[in-house]
C-alpha cells in the first residue's frame, strides 16, 4: 500500500507540476488575434476552419505517428511537429470543454493553432521525396470526411488566421471568467489538487503519530 500511495502521490505531483507549468507559460504568449499581419518568422501555417476542426483532430495523433516515421525529414517536418507539440501542450492538450466548439472559449483559438499546425505536417509530407502514399491515403480521407460534414462551412473569428511555427498560441485568460465552461473545468481541477493535498498531509500526519506512538 505504501508503495502504491506513493506512487499516487507522484503522480498527483505531476499533474500539478504541469498544470503550474503551463500556467507560467501561457501568459508569456500574448492573444495573437491579428499576429498573421506580421512578417512571418519560421513557418506559414494555413488557417483551419472552425467546421474543419473536428476532423482533424481525430486524426492529429495518426498525423503525427506518420511524421515521426518519416526515414528522412526536413527542416519544415522538424519546425511544424515541434510547433504542434508545443502548441498541444499550451492549450492543455485540448482537453478544456468547448475549446473546439465555442468561439467564445479562451482556448478556441490556440485550438485553430494546433489543429492548423497538425494538418500543416500533412500536407508538407505528401510533398517530400520518398514513398509518401500512407500520407497521401489519409490526407484524401481526411478530406473526403471534411467535404461531407455538413458543418464544414462554418467559420468564426478565428478561421481566417494564418498561423506562424515560431509564435506559440496561448489561451486568451481575459475570456476564461465569463466562460463557464473553463470556470468549471478549473475549480474541479483546483478541488482534485488541493483534496489530494490534503490527503497527502494526512498521510504524513498519521505515519509521523504512528512512528511516535511505537
Amino acid at each position: 500500500m505504501t508503495g502504491r500511495n506513493s506512487r499516487t502521490g507522484r503522480g498527483r505531483g505531476f499533474v500539478l507540476i504541469a498544470v503550474l507549468t503551463v500556467l507560467a507559460v501561457t501568459p508569456v504568449y500574448a492573444h495573437h488575434q491579428g499576429r498573421n499581419d506580421g512578417p512571418i518568422r519560421g513557418v506559414a501555417i494555413p488557417a483551419i476552419s472552425h467546421g474543419e476542426m473536428p476532423v482533424v483532430a481525430r486524426y492529429r495523433s495518426r498525423i503525427l505517428d506518420l511524421a515521426a516515421r518519416q526515414p528522412v525529414t526536413d527542416p519544415t517536418l522538424r519546425r511544424l511537429t515541434g510547433f504542434v507539440s508545443l502548441q498541444t501542450f499550451t492549450c492543455f492538450w485540448g482537453l478544456v470543454p468547448g475549446g473546439l466548439a465555442d468561439e467564445q472559449s479562451p482556448f478556441n483559438e490556440c485550438s485553430h493553432a494546433y489543429l492548423a499546425g497538425a494538418r500543416a505536417p500533412l500536407a508538407h509530407l505528401t510533398t517530400m521525396p520518398g514513398n509518401q502514399a500512407a500520407a497521401k491515403e489519409l490526407e484524401a480521407r481526411m478530406d473526403r470526411e471534411i467535404a461531407s460534414d455538413p458543418n464544414r462551412n462554418v467559420v468564426c473569428s478565428n478561421s481566417s488566421e494564418t498561423f506562424d511555427s515560431a509564435d506559440v498560441i496561448g489561451p486568451d485568460w481575459q475570456l476564461a471568467p465569463t466562460h463557464v465552461p473553463t470556470v468549471l473545468t478549473f475549480s474541479a481541477c483546483a478541488m482534485l489538487i488541493v483534496t489530494g493535498l490534503a490527503a497527502a498531509g494526512r498521510r504524513r500526519l498519521f505515519r509521523r503519530t504512528a512512528s511516535a506512538a511505537s
